[in-house]
């Protein structure tokens, strides 16, 4: 099993470092078909979240955990990723390397957030995940949130992904359902998927067409979470235990002797 899962790391880690470096030179399309390099390029910032996330999760958030130096590194790590983001957004870099700065500023928030200690109640994720959609919703025809979409989607769906859904991945003590785990699974796959075939089939337009159109600018993000999925808890089997009914209460010794019947005699 050690081995299985060494495999499976190097394998995610070194792949996706490979395919960003391929989708960063520009020649992709020298080793895939144009159009499929065209769809794989499209999504390099899901890619690159799914690395720099995995990484912080896998290696550097377990060595930080409980250290003096913990939050000091952790935000300074955030502003690091707020300031390279923002310097790419205002660069003249071409725009497959340029793009990167919206998963650069989603992380300077994701990252301390999955550095906070586990458990966090799923109301609690909920919540946050819903205010984010808030937000969107309230102000989706401005530009920030429209430039933006993909580094929201990022923030909407990582409360649901690893405090809800998913806890195993942070605290492998946390117990998850495989039913409510492979039917979220199914709706981050699904939904792109269906959002896109409405959008280039242009099949609804007002506010219905207008959701779907942002949906699809969300979809770097649905493939950063479902690479972590696939790499955390399939791969490497965090899913924690298996949730189930709460125990009962053994019955109070009073209450039985109460309730038995009365001894003959």
């Amino acid at each position: 099993m050690p081995q299985r899962r060494t495999v499976v790391m190097v394998a995610f880690y070194l792949g996706l470092s490979a395919l960003i470096a391929l989708i960063m030179a520009d020649v992709l399309r020298d080793l895939i078909p144009a159009g499929i390099a065209a769809r794989v390029g499209y999504n390099s910032e899901g890619y690159a979240a799914a690395l720099l996330l995995g990484l912080w999760i896998q290696f550097v958030r377990p060595r930080l955990a409980g250290h003096a130096w913990q939050w000091p590194v952790t935000l300074a790590a955030g502003a690091a990723f707020a300031v390279v983001g923002l310097l790419l957004y205002d660069s003249d870099l071409p725009s497959r390397v340029k793009t990167l700065n919206e998963t650069l500023l989603a992380l300077a928030l994701v990252i301390p957030y999955v550095q906070v200690r586990r458990p966090l109640p799923p109301r609690l994720a909920v919540g946050l995940s819903a205010a984010v959609l808030a937000v969107v919703i309230a102000f989706n025809r401005t530009e920030y949130v429209t430039t933006f979409a993909e580094g929201l989607g990022l923030l909407l769906l990582v409360p649901l992904a690893f405090d809800v859904v998913d806890r195993g991945i942070l605290q492998p003590d946390q117990p998850t359902s495989r039913r409510l785990r492979y039917g979220w699974y199914a709706l981050l796959v699904l939904l792109p998927i269906t959002s896109s075939l409405l959008y280039h089939g242009q099949v609804f337009g007002g506010l219905v067409g207008e959701a779907i159109r942002y949906e699809v600018r969300l979809q770097e993000s649905f493939i950063c979470i479902v690479l972590l999925h696939l790499y955390f808890a399939i791969g490497l089997g965090r899913t924690g235990p298996e949730a189930g009914p709460a125990p009962q209460a053994p019955p109070r010794v009073g209450a039985e002797h109460a309730t038995s019947p009365a001894r003959a005699g």
